[in-house]
């Protein structure tokens, strides 16, 4: 049903925002009679506008004795906005606490039904369900909790109670999924609850329903002393006050007057100041303020650093936040220092969840690391950080794009970049990453993606001497290249902040002048050249002789555009009573003085910011004047207009591709018409949607470069990292005499550009040989079509391959005999092809892991369920050390012995082994094959298996004389992320009656297709795509260049030549193999098959050497990859001829760039 709107003139709209204002005032500092007399006022102003009713039921429903009251208010709001699902909620618990259960429940199915994402709604219900209802529904409220984690996937207080009725509704399966979630999802498990979480997992994998549930239980109650448990449950239940539920910000029913934006800011959005409301009216003499989350509770907390010039002394405290009311914690935090702080920054540099604190001071700069219960530890004598005495601002980013945050310090002499190594210390690397710069007073920098190219650049603000722009050339390099980018900024540089002020998608830079006549805009071009932009800060008489020292971008009433207050001085006095000016951005380009929301005589100011202090909507403003005096000024009408904040939560324990709050990433909304993008800078990115009823898209580059949409977003909303496969291998489909299954992916030997480690301070990369396999069909997944057999070979991962040559090899034998190759990945020479014949196959008396668990069942037939035994560790690919015991008994009278494995592998990537080449504690270890000797311990007797070569390989090892003594036990030992499938031993593996037949391609069609939808049955199962859900569109952004061009490429798959065709993301072949010609199978025989494939594979990881371009091409014979001395793809005339021929199809980031520009989805 539709809401009526009612129309109201500008002067009672004003008196209505004033009464709103104020009244939502009152309910958050809980003084609850004022809030009822507000809210009269505004209802006896707006009849007709259900807002008005619905907070003044909220604020008696907080007041002892008012329930009548409040369901008279609620029921005139129900009839008023009868689908508002904020209203309803409220409703629905009023008829709880009267006793009614069953309207309440019957209220909010209703609401469920309209609006199915509504959280509060779903956890109500399936608290409801689980504790109010007779008997218990946990079938029901399992359900919702399930579509709740699909909602806010980072809420570890929904996934704990989730595992809890998993387990009592038997679903082990989905359970144990849950704890592996969460064991990602955490930044780290507390040291208390990790034990009980172990013993949970196991004892889930065994399919002990009774006592995983007590273990369970168990790890639930450990973690509810969390602060980030507790946030997780006011998300759940929108308050942490003992009614659920939240005041209603916008209007339902009103149609805003016809004002222009500029006085629509006005009459809106007036700060407050709130400073000593809220336990901070005691702080003096401060030199810097950071906000930050400290404790993770959800919510903004403050570090402040005080300054006494009569004693020359410091005092460094946390203040947290404990709704609404600031603690000062600073005798548990333990920062305390001597010399004067000059400016903080907060980051997790440690990967572990809790914001750490750098400090700038001019005796000596500090890194505190947070312990996460609320004292914070001086890590300076240990870390390998010794930053100059002059240093005057910093920032944290991934400089090497490889999951860490790294260090950059700006001085008044020469810059530092310190690299993170992954392991608690940092290298400083400012002359070998070209970051160090001339001698030069370098004033601020900001950092962002100018280029939009997928990387971090940084623009350093020098004063007295040209500024510099770093260009990201990847690899860990920057080159500076502000002489040609049009940043000729004229005055004295004072501070510089980045930001996409007319919401193009580029990030543009506001530079102040200290002398107050030179502030400038300069527009990014979108090609990474600016221009400065005049007429956005024309109208702004006010900026003139205005001394800027500080700035900051922020949309303030929440329109969508970026708002921009600077902070300094007025050097007329007499005009100027205020050191801060607010200015407004007018949607058009343009910047109108807004100043007049601000509190008057705020004085000088030395630093601004802004944050959502009180966690209703909108951005507050944090100041420090000239006498020190810390101001927050609370945002009163900005979330009159909706808004989104986004968290991002980097997935930690078996994947660290990301540091934990995604800071670096680019983060880009589409609602309605409007787009807006952010380069995330801290935990939580701000977003107005004006009178959006919400967002349509997010859409998230990651640091590493992968994107990740979520449509539809709650307000709130925590985005939590998918684990995908960026770069791994195509994928090959078959047609089984119904549709096409997934098979195998190929091409994993090649992997152009992959960096491997770092050798004698240069990177090691891996060998240029092409593919070169053999990988088994087996033959029930192909099947003839039309007396052909039809393949697809897709590509469907960020990479592009290099496919010179395929055919299809029919292998028939007697059924009595099963077929193998070695699929192992080894570096070249390969070892000759050969096949495996096998008759008999001798299976493991016993398999169990490193701590007795038992595995045999697992491993005693190819059926696709995997070993459950691996613990995950810090990255993707890498777990904790692990071993496969097998005992084959007595095989002393084989003449032969052969072990077979089959299973798969989760691999690392580029960007992560970077990370690991440069850490000291993490290294991989692959897999070892050990015996008994004759002392009865274990010996290495092969040090490097290899692995498998991606998804369900068969790996074979001629063992026969390996052993040393008559103990036939097998032990294989790996911190590789390897699950095994079956394993069993042969002793003869000749070829007997084996019949083969090579078959060249018959037809070939290169087209676009789309990308698959990837599911995983659980943890220890590989990402199996679905060849018939497809989503097309733009998805990765393509590396640039010249691809061959669609249509028949049969003449480029015939032989291996250097001339192949070359495949972009979504692009597939379509494959065809005249079957007719075979010989029918004898009885009792069986066909098999394996396809050739010879080629290169370079993905995009953003540490992959050209990973942003086709080019350079491959070719049979390089030394290297990247080329070595004297390589080039062959200039004879037949390969320019090839070029010219096939490869036309010129791919750019273009599409990529505008796929969410472009969007018209709506909610």
């Amino acid at each position: 049903m539709q809401n009526k709107e009612i129309g109201i003139d500008i002067a009672s709209f004003n008196s209505l925002v004033s009464y709103r204002n104020l009244g939502l005032a009152y309910l958050e500092e809980e003084r609850y009679s004022d809030a009822v007399k507000e809210f009269t006022s505004f209802i006896n102003i707006a009849p007709a506008e259900a807002s008005g009713y619905a907070n003044l039921g909220w604020a008696y429903l907080q007041s002892p004795g008012k329930l009548d009251s409040a369901e008279i208010m609620l029921q005139r709001a129900m009839k008023l906005s009868p689908d508002n699902p904020d209203i309803a909620f409220l409703a629905a618990k009023l008829y709880e606490l009267t006793n009614r259960t069953s309207e309440a429940i019957e209220v909010l199915q209703n609401t469920k039904s309209k609006y199915p994402d509504h959280v509060l709604t779903l956890y109500q219900l399936s608290e409801y369900y689980r504790q109010h209802t007779t008997p218990p529904d946990f079938q029901k409220a399992e359900e919702l909790l399930q579509i709740i984690v699909e909602i806010l996937p980072g809420n570890v207080a929904a996934h704990l109670k989730l595992i809890d009725l998993s387990i009592k509704n038997g679903h082990n399966e989905a359970a144990l999924f849950s704890m592996e979630t969460v064991r990602q999802i955490l930044p780290v498990l507390p040291a208390d609850a990790a034990p009980v979480f172990n013993n949970a997992v196991q004892l889930l994998r065994e399919n002990d329903i009774n006592q995983s549930l007590v273990q369970a239980l168990m790890f639930h109650n450990l973690l509810k002393s969390t602060t980030y448990y507790r946030s997780g449950t006011i998300e759940l239940r929108g308050t942490a006050g003992p009614i659920p539920g939240s005041p209603i910000f916008r209007f339902t029913n009103l149609k805003t007057p016809i004002m222009d934006k500029h006085e629509n800011m006005l009459a809106t959005v007036q700060f407050v100041d709130v400073t000593n409301n809220i336990g901070l009216q005691g702080v003096h003499g401060a030199s810097t303020v950071v906000s930050g989350d400290y404790d993770s509770d959800g919510d903004e907390d403050l570090f402040i650093s005080q300054w006494s010039e009569q004693d020359q002394s410091s005092n460094q405290s946390i203040f947290v936040n404990n709704s609404g009311i600031f603690q000062d914690i600073s005798i548990i935090a333990g920062i305390n220092h001597e010399g004067r702080d000059i400016t903080a920054l907060t980051a997790d540099y440690d990967n572990d969840g809790f914001l750490d604190l750098l400090i700038l001071n001019n005796l000596k700069s500090r890194l505190y690391k947070n312990d996460g219960k609320g004292k914070f530890i001086d890590m300076t004598p240990t870390i390998g950080i010794d930053l100059i005495s002059n240093s005057v601002q910093a920032g944290f980013f991934d400089y090497d794009l490889e999951g860490d945050l790294d260090l950059y310090v700006i001085t008044e002499s020469f810059n530092q970049l310190y690299r993170n190594n992954a392991d608690g210390t940092f290298t400083e690397v400012s002359d070998k990453s070209g970051t160090a710069g001339d001698l030069a007073i370098s004033r601020d920098v900001a950092f962002g993606d100018f280029d939009d190219d997928g990387d971090m650049d940084l623009f350093v603000l020098n004063q007295g001497s040209a500024s510099r722009l770093y260009d990201n050339l990847r690899q860990g390099y920057f080159s500076d290249i502000n002489a040609t980018v049009g940043l000729n900024f004229m005055g004295q540089a004072s501070t510089v902040v980045s930001g996409d002020y007319n919401n193009d998608g580029y990030f543009d830079l506001f530079i102040a002048d200290l002398a107050g006549e030179q502030h400038a805009i300069f527009q990014n071009k979108g090609d990474g050249t600016f221009i400065k932009d005049v007429q956005s800060l024309s109208a702004i008489n006010g900026l003139i002789g205005f001394v800027v020292i500080h700035a900051e971008f922020a949309d303030l009433n929440n329109d969508g555009y970026l708002d921009l207050l600077v902070a300094g001085s007025p050097t007329n006095t007499d005009k100027y009573h205020s050191g801060l000016q607010l200015l407004h951005n007018d949607g058009q380009g343009k910047y109108t003085d807004a100043s007049s929301s601000l509190p008057s005589d705020l004085g000088l100011i030395e630093q601004v910011k802004t944050a959502d202090m009180d966690n209703d909507g909108d951005q507050d403003i944090i100041i420090i004047n000239d006498r020190g005096n810390v101001r927050i000024m609370r945002n009163d009408g900005g979330n009159l207009n909706n808004y989104l904040k986004v968290r991002l939560v980097g997935l930690r324990t078996g994947s660290s591709k990301n540091n934990y709050f995604g800071l670096g990433s680019k983060v880009e909304v589409k609602s309605d018409g409007l787009y807006q993008v952010r380069s995330v800078n801290k935990p939580v990115s701000h977003f107005g949607l004006g009178n959006k009823a919400g967002a349509d898209v997010v859409r998230v580059l990651w640091s590493n470069g992968v994107p990740q949409n979520r449509f539809n977003p709650q307000n709130n909303q925590t985005i939590v990292e998918t684990q995908v496969l960026k770069g791994s291998c195509p994928y090959l489909y078959a047609w089984n005499g119904s549709e096409y299954t997934f098979v195998t992916d190929v091409l994993w030997p090649s992997a152009l550009g992959m960096p491997l480690g770092i050798m004698a301070g240069e990177p090691l990369y891996a060998f240029p040989n092409s593919t070169d396999e053999y990988l088994k069909i087996p033959g029930e997944n192909v099947r003839p079509k039309d007396g052909k057999y039809a393949l697809q070979f897709t590509t469907e991962l960020w990479e592009s391959p290099y496919l010179d040559n395929i055919n299809l090899v029919v292998l028939d034998h007697p059924e009595s005999v099963d077929v193998y190759i070695n699929e192992t990945f080894i570096p070249p020479p390969y070892p000759p092809f050969r096949i495996y014949s096998v008759v008999n196959k001798y299976l493991p008396l016993s398999a169990m892991d490193q701590s007795g668990n038992d595995l045999r069942n697992t491993v005693l037939a190819q059926d696709q369920e995997y070993t459950m035994h691996l613990t995950p560790d810090t990255y993707q690919g890498i777990t904790e050390l692990h071993d496969l015991i097998l005992d084959f008994g007595n095989l002393s009278r084989a003449d032969s012995i052969f072990l077979f494995l089959q299973g798969w592998l989760f691999p690392t990537d580029a960007s992560i082994n970077v990370n690991i080449s440069q850490s000291s504690v993490t290294n991989l270890i692959f897999p070892q094959l050990q015996v008994i000797n004759q002392d009865g311990n274990w010996e290495t007797v092969i040090d490097n298996l290899g692995f498998p070569k991606g998804k369900n390989k068969t790996m074979i090892f001629d063992l026969t004389d390996r052993f040393i003594a008559t103990d036939y036990r097998i032990r294989i030992r790996t911190n590789m992320q390897i699950y095994w499938d079956h394993i069993f031993i042969a002793t003869d593996v000749t070829n007997k009656d084996l019949t083969v037949v090579k078959l060249q391609p018959a037809s070939a069609d290169l087209h676009y297709r789309g990308f698959s939808t990837i599911s995983r049955k659980n943890f220890s199962s590989p990402h199996i795509p679905d060849y018939y859900d497809v989503t097309t569109g733009q998805k990765w952004r393509d590396l640039t260049g010249v691809y061959t061009k669609y249509g028949d490429v049969l003449p480029l798959l015939l032989e291996s030549d250097s001339k192949y065709v070359i495949m972009n993301a979504g692009d597939e072949i379509s494959l065809e193999f005249m079957a007719a010609n075979l010989q029918e199978l004898p009885e009792n025989w069986s066909r098999d098959y394996l396809f050739y494939n010879d080629g290169w594979l370079k993905d995009g990881d953003l540490n992959t050497a050209h990973g942003q371009t086709a080019e350079p091409l491959p070719f049979h014979g390089m030394s290297a990859y990247p080329y070595g001395l004297g390589d080039n793809y062959p200039t004879d005339s037949d390969f320019i001829e090839y070029l010219n021929m096939y490869n036309t199809r010129i791919v750019t980031t273009n599409s990529f760039k505008d796929a969410v520009r472009n969007y018209s989805g709506s909610r």
